[in-house]
């Protein structure tokens, strides 16, 4: 719910500026660039998506999904495939067949990243913090950090955007439900959540325990309300087994699609193979060890290892159960390795398919991304700080913008942390991209919440209740007037 503004120029200014820069500095159609990967996610856009089987596939779903739909006869030719692990980055041109995919991811990102920023800025209170958040947030959202992966042909760039959306419609049901929003209102959000979470949980497999966990903050934020308040909120319950439901289809078709065997033999050449006590414990498990098995530590390459034709037939059924209960008795370790691998994460920010000519990308902007998108682990550290400073508010003024914050902020930041976690313990090789599933997120609401705490800081008038219909509970009197109506 858009707040009443006098900079709505400035605020519509900067909108403009932001797509006409966009679509100026990186074009609409310049070039698209295809990775080694790209193929199977054209091969998985031959299946039928009504059937379960499409979604069992060695790509996740969406990115398929939309190619099928935008390119039905699946016609395309990648002439120029980027392989930046062997230092060959693809020259920039648009390979045929791919056209109307590139346009779409270009679009999408606009519009998801206007559509959040627009949400963010309306529930700011002060002038100032609202023109300072547009400023930063297009910023985010228009540098090469962002912008470039548009151009590639991989799910990164629809992972970014559904979640953006994810993001933008979580905001306005969390103000719905605690401000006071309509039914109407808690219900479009609602089901827009869920629809935009459905997308960008099959973009990619680790984001999946991002929406569990936001399953479960829904139900006990449900549960809250019935016990503490004798109130049934029935859509924040729908809106949790719906997700949970989302999750436990997209477990089930993972676990049967294969998709995890690439990064399982990684990381037991990786993390087992090398060590006699850990390929001991995997042993009991009934994985069978032998010379030309154990030859294959630390190895790039499987050739020899699909050889060893009872290994594959125990990994295919058993191997992905085991290195989770590896993994469940190692917790110090498992930990550990994240811990000391946190710069790693952070160390990069640009991907590493193509870099343009002077004149093809805005390069002087890499610079500005490497501000708005930090290449320290310290982010992390400070987005948990500011977290426990919105707490702080929150307690102490008790109103519906505080907690709205707090919730956002608190499942961006706790949840991004995960899916850090899951993807590096899940694939040991190309591990930036993996994480960035994360990183991202922790890069994005370390300005939100510097924002939020500036609005705070800046703005003087009471803020609107929480309705206790929904968990919160306030003694002014106007929450009596507004449940009434």
């Amino acid at each position: 719910m858009m707040k009443k503004t006098k900079s709505w120029g400035v605020l519509l200014f900067l909108t403009f500026l932001f797509i006409a820069g966009r679509l100026d500095a990186y074009g609409i159609l310049r070039d698209s660039v295809a990775a080694n990967d790209t193929s199977s996610y054209f091969d998985c856009a031959k299946a039928d998506f009504t059937k379960i089987e499409a979604y069992e596939c060695h790509r996740s779903a969406t990115l398929p999904f939309i190619i099928q739909k935008l390119n039905p006869d699946l016609k395309y030719e990648l002439t120029d495939v980027s392989e930046p692990f062997f230092g060959s980055e693809a020259e920039l041109q648009v390979q045929p067949g791919t056209e109307k995919l590139v346009i779409f991811q270009t679009l999408l990102s606009i519009f998801s990243w206007c559509f959040f920023t627009l949400t963010v800025v309306g529930l700011f209170r002060h002038e100032l913090s609202k023109i300072f958040a547009a400023i930063i947030l297009f910023g985010f959202a228009f540098v090469p950090q962002i912008a470039d992966w548009d151009s590639i042909l991989l799910s990164e760039s629809m992972s970014f955007s559904f979640f953006i959306l994810l993001c933008a419609f979580l905001i306005r049901f969390l103000q719905n439900c605690y401000g006071p929003g309509s039914l109407m209102r808690r219900f479009l959000s609602g089901f827009f959540l869920l629809i935009s979470a459905i997308f960008w949980l099959f973009t990619r497999d680790t984001n999946a325990y991002f929406i569990a966990f936001l399953s479960v903050i829904f139900f006990i934020l449900f549960c809250i309300t019935v016990f503490s308040h004798h109130k049934f909120q029935g859509l924040m319950l729908v809106l949790s087994l719906c997700l949970a439901a989302c999750f436990l289809f997209q477990q089930q078709t993972f676990r049967t699609s294969k998709r995890w065997l690439l990064p399982l033999l990684n990381n037991l050449t990786t993390n087992v193979f090398p060590y006699p006590d850990r390929v001991a414990f995997f042993e009991e498990k009934g994985m069978p060890v032998n010379e030309a098995v154990l030859s294959q530590s630390g190895s790039a390459e499987y050739n020899d290892l699909y050889n060893q034709k009872e290994f594959i037939q125990w990994a295919k059924t058993n191997g992905l159960s085991a290195y989770t209960a590896f993994l469940m008795n190692m917790p110090l370790w498992s930990v550990q390795q994240i811990f000391l691998n946190l710069d790693g994460f952070f160390a990069e920010n640009l991907q590493p398919f193509f870099y343009g000519k002077p004149d093809e990308k805005p390069h002087w902007a890499d610079k500005v991304g490497n501000v708005l998108h930090p290449l320290s682990s310290a982010v992390l550290w400070i987005d948990l700080f500011l977290l426990l400073i919105l707490f702080i508010y929150t307690i102490r003024k008790q109103d519906a913008d505080s907690l709205v914050w707090f919730l956002f902020s608190f499942l961006l930041t706790i949840g991004s942390i995960m899916m850090i976690s899951v993807a590096y313990l899940g694939e040991v090789r190309s591990v930036w991209r993996h994480v960035l599933c994360g990183v991202m997120p922790l890069r994005l609401i370390l300005w939100i919440q510097i924002l939020e705490i500036l609005d705070q800081s800046l703005d003087s008038r009471p803020s609107p209740p929480i309705i206790n219909r929904l968990g919160g509970q306030s003694n002014r009197s106007e929450t009596d007037k507004i449940l009434d109506r």
